[in-house]
């Protein structure tokens, strides 16, 4: 019974036109052949599987070949055949991994200066060589950058970030790009031709996107599917090799997530989690399902970036087409952060559930169309009324004569209730409206003042006397009650009562007469002005017009500090 040959190395390319999905490579490689411009040194960058080894070898066949150095090595020479099995005595194959130390550069730099044994070329061909050590490296350096002229050294690497810099300007640089779904595809449907399997498009589409870019990793997983399930090979049997859920399974969540069916996505999850799939793995395939949503919505079925079926490019089309791209976008965040949460947790099955619950529970934004509608409509109807400012001064002066005639005509029970009392009598309406019109004469000539002047409130009011109340042990009663402080505040009362006015600083306990007599109010201990503020703003005809156009309601009011 011979020894079996897989399918990745039996299918390895021999020559450049065999190397898929790496033409910009190839074309530079057979142009410098052509013209006698090859370097003495090369590097292949790029992910796992997709070729740099190959065209290593390749490249090695070409310039050794007995017909060349020519673009298509014959592969019937002694030299191709020798090189092909990897027991070439001149093209030289070493794992950096296996030989990171200084002692195996210092005995590849004496081998080096000895003559090939009968090709034209002696070769290094060194894999993974970022993981060569500094030193070695650094004793490679001479020898790299004038190297004899029978010598090519040809460097391989998935981590080309790893590598210095002085070595990566001795080099022709190759980036190595990950090989389209639809490239793997169409080579493995050639392999299972040739070996005589069948296997429908769409299970040999699962191994395709299973193996993210790489056409070896396809390969080993077409070699697996094959053992499995024999010279057919169904979708079923795909499934379950490799622990993947159906791609309905996609549809239907993220389906059950835009209904807003909760129920349905907890079934979903459980059934996932049954079948024994990989829930990690599922979460990842379902983010790669929200970016294609995304992709679809922004470009449209026919971007040149999706690499799925049309059947399901169909599907996706009609389910982006009820959502909204903000939506599809934090629904993607939101799964974002749940795969990020289920890689570190060992209960993958609760985040999931939770991560899918929150997405389906999340509120639809508006549209950024209706939005701008609605704000132009705000527009148009403020340019019809005028200038919101003379708006807002009536609106405020109109308040201001309703609260002093409902004031008046407020029965006494009522008016103790909503009044203050402070010690020695009840502060009159007219009192608080002159208090507050004086704040705010004192926020124009001095904010500082203003800012301490605001955290007291209103114990009598006068011809002759201001007499305000402040916090037991606050700053603002330490300053205020200051000689200069109560100078300024004497000063600025004189300017806007047009007379002398005595102003007294006086200690009161707040959370006591908060209770009883002080107006402190059902605000938290909110003083005069502030409530006055509140009020005005709440009051204002743009703010009422905005509530009713955008359809919304006030929460909250802020004061800024010092207003």
């Amino acid at each position: 019974m011979g020894s079996y040959l897989v399918i990745a190395r039996k299918w390895r390319p021999q020559v450049f036109e065999e190397l898929a999905g790496q033409e910009h490579v190839t074309r530079t490689l057979q142009n410098a052949i052509a013209t006698n411009r090859l370097a003495h040194a090369f590097l292949f960058a790029g992910p796992r599987g997709v070729g740099k080894t190959s065209a290593a070898r390749i490249l090695a066949k070409a310039v050794n070949c007995r017909q060349g150095p020519i673009q298509k090595p014959c592969n019937q020479c002694e030299s191709c055949k020798e090189i092909a099995e990897g027991n070439s005595i001149d093209v030289l194959e070493i794992d950096g991994a296996s030989n990171t130390g200084v002692d195996n550069v210092r005995e590849l730099r004496e081998n080096v200066r000895y003559l090939p044994s009968k090709s034209r070329y002696k070769i290094y061909i060194i894999d993974e060589v970022h993981m060569l050590s500094t030193s070695a490296f650094n004793a490679l350096l001479k020898t790299l950058e004038e190297p004899p002229p029978h010598v090519l050294f040809i460097f391989a690497t998935t981590e080309p970030h790893k590598i210095p810099l002085t070595i990566l300007s001795r080099c022709q640089r190759f980036d190595f790009k990950r090989i389209p779904v639809t490239v793997i595809f169409e080579r493995l449907r050639e392999i299972t031709i040739a070996e005589g399997v069948k296997i429908a498009d769409d299970a040999l589409m699962l191994i395709c996107r299973e193996a993210e870019g790489s056409m070896r990793d396809a390969q080993s997983l077409l070699d697996q599917a094959i053992s499995y399930g024999g010279e057919e090979v169904k979708r079923e049997d795909v499934l379950t090799l490799l622990g993947i859920a159906d791609r309905k399974i996609l549809f239907d969540l993220s389906g059950a997530i835009f209904r807003k069916e909760v129920k349905g996505c907890l079934s979903l999850v459980d059934e996932l989690y049954k079948l024994g799939y990989d829930l990690g793995q599922f979460c990842r395939d379902f983010l790669s399902h929200f970016r294609n949503l995304l992709v679809v919505k922004l470009e449209g079925g026919e971007s040149p970036v999706l690499n799925i079926p049309e059947d399901e490019v169909k599907l996706l089309v009609e389910q982006a087409a009820g959502v909204s791209f903000e939506d599809l976008h934090r629904l993607f965040q939101m799964l974002l952060k749940g795969e990020e949460l289920m890689a570190r947790t060992p209960f993958p099955k609760v985040i999931l559930e939770m991560t899918v619950v929150e997405m389906a529970r999340l509120a639809s934004l508006l549209p950024m169309e209706e939005i701008l509608s609605r704000i132009e409509q705000l527009e148009a109807t403020l340019s019809r009324r005028g200038p919101s400012a003379e708006g807002g001064s009536t609106g405020s002066k109109q308040e201001k004569k309703d609260d002093e005639s409902r004031g008046k005509q407020m029965p006494a029970e009522e008016a103790s209730e909503t009044s203050p009392a402070p010690v020695g009598g009840e502060v009159g309406e007219e009192a608080l409206r002159q208090w507050e019109e004086f704040l705010t004469f004192v926020r124009g000539e001095n904010p500082v003042l203003a800012s301490f002047l605001i955290q007291g409130h209103l114990v009598r009011l006068d011809d002759a006397c201001l007499e305000i109340g402040f916090a037991k042990g606050s700053f603002a009663l330490d300053r205020c009650s200051e000689r200069d402080t109560l100078h300024s505040v004497e000063e600025i009362a004189r300017r806007h009562f047009k007379q002398e006015v005595q102003v007294k600083i006086q200690s009161t306990n707040l959370s006591k007469e908060a209770k009883k007599t002080a107006r402190t109010s059902a605000h938290d201990g909110e003083t005069d002005l502030v409530r006055h503020l509140k009020k005005e703003a709440v009051g204002n005809p743009v703010i009422q017009e905005a509530v009713e156009i955008f359809q919304g309601r006030i929460v909250e009011v802020k004061v800024k500090e010092g207003s």
